[in-house]
């Protein structure tokens, strides 16, 4: 067997011969990064809108340790649901302050917010994307059945993910809080419709065949720029 079938990571991927132990140490040494979702209140549309200005000037200000930020609409477009930030940020701690400092959260926009830990895998930003036009789409859930089937869908996992090319503007794991578990996924990608990205969801390998929990998401999503 081949050492990308035994480990399930491509050629080309930083984690490529990584398992164990040392692929733990990996994501332990990994420059923290945090999925941060903000999801609004019932009725606080016309406070969003007063504070959209403000949040872009304070997203900007993070200049290069913002991988993405964008908001959360309904599949229609038409209204908004919440703000989504990802981030490089040094510690739980410091995503907690980006949060508290945050304008519409400060503003008193926000029903829920959660903070997970997450990692980059290939280290793309969403200012970088090519855009197409279309639609995108976060993809997020978390992970459910054991090591061993992980283990055994990786490689399946890791190509169908390949066969999307381009349509990726960045994905990666959620990881437990110290970085070294694999507890769920977050991704966006850009895809003509909700139809497309349903398809996508649920012919992923790990997706068809039970490893993710009930409540995982496909939120309809957009740039924030």
């Amino acid at each position: 067997m081949s050492e990308a079938n035994t480990t399930g990571y491509l050629p080309g991927d930083p984690r490529y011969g990584l398992q164990g132990e040392a692929l733990k140490n990996y994501y332990r040494t990994k420059a923290a990064q945090w999925a941060i979702y903000c999801w609004d209140k019932p009725g606080t549309a016309e406070t969003r809108r007063a504070r959209l200005a403000e949040q872009k000037a304070y997203v900007k200000s993070f200049g290069e340790r913002v991988i993405g930020y964008g908001h959360f609409v309904s599949d229609d477009g038409r209204d908004t649901l919440g703000t989504s930030f990802f981030m490089q940020l040094d510690d739980r701690a410091a995503a907690d302050k980006f949060v508290a400092d945050e304008p519409m959260n400060k503003a008193g926009v926000y029903q829920r917010v959660e903070i997970n830990r997450w990692s980059n895998s290939f280290g793309k930003r969403a200012a970088e994307h090519p855009r197409k036009g279309l639609q995108q789409f976060l993809c997020s859930g978390p992970k459910t059945n054991t090591p061993e089937f992980y283990r055994t869908h990786l490689h399946a996992h890791e190509s169908y993910f390949a066969s999307y090319g381009g349509s990726f503007i960045f994905r990666g794991p959620i990881r437990s809080a110290d970085g070294a578990d694999n507890i769920g996924t977050a991704l966006l990608l850009e895809l003509p419709d909700r139809a497309a990205a349903d398809k996508f969801w649920n012919e992923e390998p790990f997706s068809k065949n039970g490893g993710y929990q009930r409540d995982a998401r496909i939120t309809r999503w957009v740039f924030g720029d």
